[in-house]
């Protein structure tokens, strides 16, 4: 029998702005589940990649408390799904009907994100 996840760990780009205003959003937020932000190529987050590919920059990647491993598109609907407010919208955008159009909006949204960062003026925090 597997145990619960309790936490999850995001791997996201300090050097971004839209990541850190992302980041401190997913930090107001209600949860389910507790989510600890860790930035890409910290020493927590490169000891928990171990054994496992190195993401791409633009790559989301969360890690379980158990272990399990997302990446990219499936790792933003993980990240919803902790989330209390929005755990319904994960499980939405988890189907096969919507999926399809969760990963294009997920990927447009990674592309661009020197371009969002820059139009909304978001710089990064530590």
């Amino acid at each position: 029998m597997s145990s619960p996840i309790r936490t999850l760990f995001v791997m996201y780009d300090a050097r971004c702005g839209l990541c850190s205003a992302i980041r401190d959003w997913l930090l107001e937020q209600p949860k389910l589940v507790g989510l600890a932000l860790l930035p890409a190529g910290s020493e927590a987050a490169v000891g928990m990649l171990r054994g496992i590919p190195p993401p791409s920059p633009d790559e989301l990647v969360v890690v379980s408390d158990t272990g399990a491993v997302w990446r990219g598109n499936h790792a933003w609907v993980v990240v919803l799904w902790a989330l209390r407010n929005y755990r319904g919208w994960a499980r939405r955008l988890a189907s096969p009907a919507l999926l399809p159009a969760a990963r294009g909006i997920f990927a447009t949204l990674s592309g661009s994100r020197a371009m969002i960062s820059s139009c909304l003026g978001l710089e990064p925090k530590p």
